[in-house]
This record gives structure tokens, sequence and C-alpha cells, in this order.
């Protein structure tokens, strides 16, 4: 696990420092396909399974494919589907608007009527924020209820199709209604409301093997009618690879009931601000907009008082984040997201097999259902894809190389979306450059991005290896030989005079077209930063 924990930055890191490779002259140039035939006979690929398939842009033509139809795990991978799919359907300037609001009126300071605080599921609110939006409102007293909105399909979510090692892991947050701060706590970041309570052990075999197990499992969840907070820690080894029990001691902790401990959050901020309150926040799930007479904003407008808003930063920005970072919870609030948002207004999707059932699902079911339609209509087909979730952490996901090759080439295809391939990470520059997604979890690594080869030939391309050793040197290496072999291989081989004339140019400045693609290297400590955040799984 721990190798597997510096798969990212090692692979980036590899990526990001690549030298210039020299000239080939044209006897020593080969094309496309013999440059992939030529890396599946590496001998530390000999016993994993390896899915290839490199993609010509905009045409769409298949180049080379191996076991490129062929379903493996993509690890985060799948994240290139989710982030394309929200984008696309949603824009890169939509924005997160979490409100208070009430179905009373303001007199001076006093509220004569409920405080409501609308959820909006967005991943990056955090505590100052809301503290802002208490602040905005100018509230000194609550006439009424204090209440937390949220959808009634919308629960605190952790699937069941992800491992129990990765439950209690900072890399993994619990999903909910209402995040805060990424949904992790520190004991000394506690609402001064609540008492705190050590776990004596749950007597479940489950969770007891997960908190012996070394691996640092560590959450907390709250007593809404006691406001206790129990925490639960387990075991962590240390460098020295003895057990170290100052490791996680004050936290990070995954919050195992996220909207409840987040309506105590906005209460204590509602304390902290001197609003007097009759009582204590709660969530509700009941539909606050039944009487309206229509279902328009002005209709909710009117129904609503609005007193604060506070607006995320846009959506593009959110899932730069999400893909650089790798953020699981980002990429499950984000299909949550989908499941919320009316495609068909945002931009037409439509189903001939729309399911009678999609109201009593999950938002995570209703999400992946949007997402299912989102990827037929561009035609990827409906065998090539099986998601249980938007983040990629669940084995059970499986994706072909080719699926999210026609799903990178919608997003470079189309006008409104082309500038969603500027968010993934980056290496080199115009020609000779890669803007990839990684996927790395034990035994699992993958890459899937566009290139521009030497030759200012564009291509898709996707590679998946599974059932490989936890060794990640191996791995990265290999991957970053077969991107750096595509750089150097045109698509078919030229005669060569188009080989001398392709040298000549490479040696011209680039135009602007060639350098819109372009991006800063990431500083080490950034890389670093993004390793031990995400160490599990990216």
């Amino acid at each position: 696990m721990k190798k597997a924990a510096l798969s990212l930055l090692a692979l980036t890191s590899l990526f990001l420092t690549v030298p210039q490779t020299t000239e080939a002259k044209p006897s020593q140039v080969i094309d496309c396909a013999s440059a992939c035939r030529s890396w599946l006979g590496r001998a530390d690929l000999l016993h994993s399974r390896v899915g290839v398939e490199v993609m010509e842009l905009p045409s769409g033509k298949v180049v080379f494919e191996s076991d490129g139809s062929r379903r493996s795990t993509p690890a985060s991978t799948a994240k290139v589907i989710t982030t394309s799919c929200i984008y696309d359907t949603l824009g890169p300037n939509y924005v997160y608007h979490t409100r208070l609001v009430s179905n009373g009126f303001m007199n001076g300071t006093v509220l004569k009527g409920d405080l409501i605080l609308e959820t909006s599921q967005d991943p990056s609110l955090s505590r100052s924020d809301l503290m802002t939006l208490v602040k905005d409102a100018g509230i000194t007293l609550v006439e009424g209820k204090v209440l937390v909105s949220c959808p009634p399909e919308g629960h605190d979510n952790y699937a069941v199709s992800w491992l129990a090692e990765d439950f209690g892991q900072d890399w993994m947050p619990v999903s909910s209604n209402l995040v805060i701060d990424r949904n992790i706590a520190f004991i000394s970041g506690l609402p001064k409301q609540l008492r705190v309570a050590d776990s004596r052990g749950s007597g479940l075999a489950i969770l007891e093997t997960l908190m012996q197990s070394g691996i640092g499992t560590a959450w907390l969840s709250l007593d809404s009618s006691s406001n206790i907070v129990t925490i639960s820690r387990g075991t962590a080894y240390g460098s020295n690879g003895k057990i170290d029990s100052s490791i996680k001691k004050d936290g990070p902790y995954v919050v195992a009931n996220p909207d409840a401990y987040n309506t105590a959050i906005f209460q204590s901020i509602l304390n902290d601000h001197h609003v007097k309150t009759s009582m204590q926040a709660m969530v509700t799930k009941e539909n606050l907009k039944e009487g309206m007479k229509d279902g328009t904003q002005e209709g909710l407008n009117n129904y609503r008082t609005v007193l604060a808003v506070h607006s995320s930063k846009p959506l593009s920005q959110i899932i730069r984040l999400c893909l650089h970072e790798s953020d699981n919870l980002y990429a499950q609030q984000l299909l949550r997201t989908i499941a919320l948002s009316d495609i068909s207004k945002a931009k037409t999707v439509k189903s001939s097999h729309k399911s009678s059932r999609v109201e009593t699902r999950t938002l995570e079911e209703r999400g992946l259902l949007k997402v299912g339609e989102w990827l037929s209509s561009l035609g990827v087909p409906g065998r090539e894809v099986v998601l249980f979730d938007g983040c990629g952490l669940s084995r059970k996901d499986c994706i072909t190389p080719h699926a999210l090759n026609l799903v990178l080439k919608h997003m470079a295809a189309e006008a409104d979306s082309a500038p969603y391939l500027e968010l993934l990470r980056a290496s080199g520059e115009g020609s000779n450059s890669y803007r990839f997604k990684t996927g790395a979890m034990d035994t699992v690594r993958a890459i899937s991005g566009i290139l521009v080869n030497n030759f200012n030939q564009t291509e898709a391309v996707t590679i998946m290896i599974n059932g490989h050793t936890p060794s990640v040197k191996e791995l990265r290496i290999a991957l970053s030989d077969l991107i750096e072999r595509l750089k150097r291989s045109p698509i078919s081989r030229p005669k060569v005079s188009s080989i001398a004339n392709s040298s000549t140019s490479s040696k011209a400045p680039h135009n602007s077209a060639d350098t819109k693609t372009s991006s800063a290297k990431l500083s080490p400590s950034a890389l670093k930063k993004t390793s031990t955040q995400r160490r599990h799984h990216h």
C-alpha cells in the first residue's frame, strides 16, 4: 500500500521531467502501431493484463489497439468521464449557490420565520464560507426553526462497492448534501457545544479488524440527541515500522455522518455570531417548496426571502482541482450534482429507456443513470462502461480504453467543451505534449489523455494495466516509455521528405495553436502535496 501511495507523484514527476528527445533520423522512425507492438513485448508486462488504444483525432480512426475494447479497472481515470459529463452539460461557468433563506421576513435584525440553509452539494464549501454567509445575513434573532434543507434522495454515502480499508481515510471522505472542509475534522476544531468520547469498541469483527490493521483508520460520528462526538482511531505504523500512537491523534478524522455533524457546525457558527435561536438546527428533507403556485425561480424567490448567498468558484476550477488532486470526494459530489441537474435544459440528452424507479434512487444512482445517458448520446457502447461510482475507487468499475478515448474525442471536438482538456495535467508544450489523467491503486495503473506527437498529429491515448504487482517503479517507467515512443512516432510511417520537413518545422517558433495546450510544470511541493493527500488512490 505504501508503494502504491507514491504512484501519482512518481508517475507525474516522470512525465514532467522527461528530457527532450533527440531528433530522429528517417531510418529510425517507426509508426505508431509498430511502437505499440514493440512496447507490449516488455518483460515487466508479461504477466499483467494490458489494454491500449491510440485514436487519431479528430477523425476518430483507431490506429492501434490491443484489448482496447476489453473492460479493465480504470482507477481514477474514471474521473475523466464524470468531470467531462458535468462540464459538457452544465458548462465551465456553472457555480454552486449555498443560500440562507426564510419562509418569513426580516424585521430589522429579527427574522420572523424559519431560517433555512439550502444545501447545494458544493464540494468546496468551507467553514469560513459558512461564517461569511451567516455574517452577511445580519440576523440577531430567529423566531422560527433553524433548518438545513436537503433533497429527499440525498443521504450520507459511503459506497458499498468500496473496500473496507478505504473507510476512515482522508482520500475518501463520506459524501453528503452539506459538505464542510471536505467532511474532514480535527479534534482541536470541534464546535464548543460538542463533547468528545473515545470509542470503546463496536464488537463488530469488520470494524475491530480495521482498527487493528495498522493503516491509520480514523473517523468520528455525532450523536445529535446528546451532542457527543465519538472518536474511533485505529493503530498506525510509523516510518520506523512500529506502531506510533501519536499518528492522527488530533486528526484528520473522516466524518462518518457529515449532514448531522455539519448541521452542528452551522449551529455553532450561529452561536459564535450571537444569533439567538429558540431551538437547535436540524436536517429536513421535506419539500419546502410545497404551496408554491408554480415551479419557476421567480415563484421560489417570492416564496422565500433570500438572506445571503455564497457562490462557489466556477465549475472549471473545481474540476481542475478534482483532476489534479485526484480528489475522490469532489468527484462524488459532482456525480450527485449531475443527478440533481436538469440535463434536458442544460444540453439535451434523450433516452428511450428511462427507468420508472429513477425518483426512488439515491443521488449517486441517479447520477450514474444520467452519466450513462450522456455516454450513450456520444455513441459510447453501453457494454464498454460499468460504473459503481464517479471517482473510480470501486474495484467493480470497468471501462474500456476505447470508451475513454471516445469521451476525449468528444471533448476535443466540441467548441464549448474543448477547453476542458486544459484542465488536465500536462507535460510538454505544443507538439511533443501530453495532457492526461492518471489512475493508480494496488495492482492497477492507468493513464488517459490527448497526445500531440513530434509530427503535430493529435491522438487520444489510453493505457490500462491490471493484475500487476504492487511495484510502482516498474510500471511508471513502462507507461512513460510508451508515451515517449508515441511522441516520436507518426501515425503512419512518413516518407523521408515528410520527416525532413517535420524536423525543420519543429525548430521554428510555435504558433498560437501549438502553444494553446501548454502548461507550467508543477513545483515539487505541489507534487508532494498531491501524493500525501491522496496517497492510496489516484
